[in-house]
């Protein structure tokens, strides 16, 4: 099996891109590639181990999808530039998708540094459940690529990932759950999304959802509501 590592980076965090990279080269099961696509800031300077692209400013998803045109390997595995894996996490999360035929492994993930009093379970797949709540943890996610590309790719639009796994589920793709914390999931002042920079925002989108989950809104509303809290 062929691994393309996927980071998409806007620039902002050398220091911990390079703890992510050194996290990458720790992997018992090495991968083909690390591609890391610098998201506009032409900042990124040449990476031991990793292929720096450069594009103009396109979001998370098409900086990922940047990235997905040009990999090479049979799997794609996603991790954010402020994120950590565990020396097995490859290994683990491909000898389980290897033994199941799932287009989407995702592990467990441990938080460190959140600050905002909520907490990020994973769980078990539930195409219906997934509707309602976005609960895989990306950086721990390792997906096939001909299936990613067979539907269109990465979201581009706000919570990218979330939309990505709703298409995929909906396209019949197969999920499987691998219970085993894989992954360092950090948490900082400058995290894009899950209030790292404002709690605030993490607690606006946790009642947006909770009125959802009690009926007072639709599931479309919510999705748009909460992308505008990430703004």
């Amino acid at each position: 099996m062929s691994i393309t590592v996927l980071t998409a980076t806007l620039g902002r965090r050398p220091e911990m891109l390079a703890e992510a990279l050194a996290s990458v080269a720790a992997q018992t099961l090495p991968p083909l590639e690390h591609l890391v696509v610098d998201d506009g800031s032409y900042s990124v300077p040449d990476l031991p181990g990793a292929t720096v692209l450069h594009v103009d400013h396109r979001g998370l998803g098409g900086a990922r999808n940047a990235g997905l045109a040009v990999a090479l390997g049979e799997a794609i595995a996603l991790l954010d530039d402020d994120d950590l894996w565990h020396p097995h996490h490859l290994a683990a999360c491909w000898a389980e998708m290897e033994r199941t035929g799932a287009d989407v492994v995702y592990a467990d993930c441990e938080e460190v540094g959140r600050r905002d009093g909520y907490t990020f379970t994973v769980q078990d797949f539930d195409a219906e459940l997934l509707e309602r709540e976005n609960y895989l943890c990306v950086p721990a996610t390792i997906v096939r690529t001909s299936a990613l590309r067979a539907i269109g790719g990465f979201g581009e639009g706000a919570l990218e990932d979330w939309d990505t796994w709703k298409r995929m589920a909906r396209a019949g793709c197969r999920f499987v759950h691998l219970p085993e914390v894989t992954v360092t999931y950090r948490f900082h002042t400058d995290n894009l999304t899950y209030g790292g920079a404002d709690p605030d925002a993490t607690r606006r989108e946790k009642e947006l959802r909770e009125a959802a989950e009690r009926g007072e809104m639709s599931w479309d509303e919510y999705e748009q509501r909460a992308a505008e809290v990430w703004r």
